[in-house]
């Protein structure tokens, strides 16, 4: 079974590492199966998810032209990401100069929430990441400036598996493809709840799938898709109002397939932040959130 990313070709190119990751992309679009967009779900009102951050490509234009993955904000500086979407063809991260991101904005093309631009050297990949291995799919972004006013979404315990267990369900969100054969990117951000599978179940969809880093969910016409990538799947548990964020949207073979859930990478993985040490950047990043 061939895998794909979650992410759709970039809308336009502004800087050559963007050009180039776009040309990857677009090759995966035209030669594999659709990747992950919000399959089978429903529009999400104005404010419901104020940590949603839809990562951009620096440019002229409005944000829905200029958006090609997501990511949730953590810290007030600092957003997590899938590793797929900041990486150029040759598996480096892009320079941080050719992103933003916009935070808090449930309708692209409004001018709700706050534009950022990424720090010098605030593009940090997972120091395990390889372009072309699906595990340890995550990355994050350090922020020029902190956002104001608008409350990060919590992470897990890191070690437990409590809030990943099979038969819970959880919520996906994004801008990702709505239809599973023809492109269709929506303007507002969409949401679906899915299962949360055993590991047993994805590693029969799915050979490179890695138990100790990922977790897969998803139900037939309920899936995330192309332009999903790096966005957030969380839940909301009894006694808290808030979400918990649980992973990052990675991969998938098609959106909303039978047989064929969707790859998560998850964010209550010790092994996943521990290993996050094995590089400067990403040790540096760890110790501002306060992570073990």
């Amino acid at each position: 079974m061939r895998t794909t990313l979650r992410t759709p070709t970039r809308k336009s190119s502004v800087a050559a590492g963007i050009a180039a990751t776009g040309a990857a992309l677009a090759l995966v679009a035209t030669s594999a199966p659709s990747a992950h967009a919000i399959i089978g779900g429903t529009e999400v009102p104005n404010d419901a998810y104020p940590f949603m951050t839809a990562v951009l490509e620096k440019g002229p234009g409005g944000a829905r032209d200029r958006q090609f993955c997501g990511a949730s904000l953590v810290t007030p500086d600092t957003a997590v990401t899938a590793a797929h979407c900041l990486v150029d063809d040759a598996g480096k991260p892009v320079k941080p100069k050719t992103l933003q991101v916009a935070v808090g904005r449930t309708v692209l093309s409004s001018r709700q929430g706050q534009i950022r631009n990424i720090a010098k050297g605030g593009v940090v990949v997972h120091p395990r990441y390889l372009k072309g291995k699906e595990a340890y799919d995550v990355a994050f972004l350090q922020l020029e400036k902190p956002v104001r006013g608008i409350s990060p979404v919590a992470l897990p315990t890191q070690g437990t598996d409590a809030l990943i267990r099979p038969g819970q369900k959880a919520t996906v969100a994004g801008w990702g493809n709505t239809d599973t054969d023809l492109t269709h990117t929506p303007d507002r951000l969409r949401q679906v709840k899915v299962p949360i599978l055993s590991h047993a179940e994805c590693r029969t969809s799915y050979k490179e799938y890695d138990a100790k880093v990922n977790f897969c969910a998803g139900v037939e016409t309920k899936d995330s898709c192309q332009g999903d990538s790096g966005g957030p799947i969380f839940r909301k548990v009894p006694g808290r109002e808030a979400p918990i964020l649980i992973g990052v949207v990675s991969y998938g073979d098609g959106c909303g397939a039978q047989g064929a859930p969707g790859v998560y990478t998850s964010l209550s993985s010790a092994k996943l932040w521990k290993t996050l040490d094995e590089s400067a950047a990403g040790k540096k990043i760890k110790r501002a959130m306060k992570r073990r």
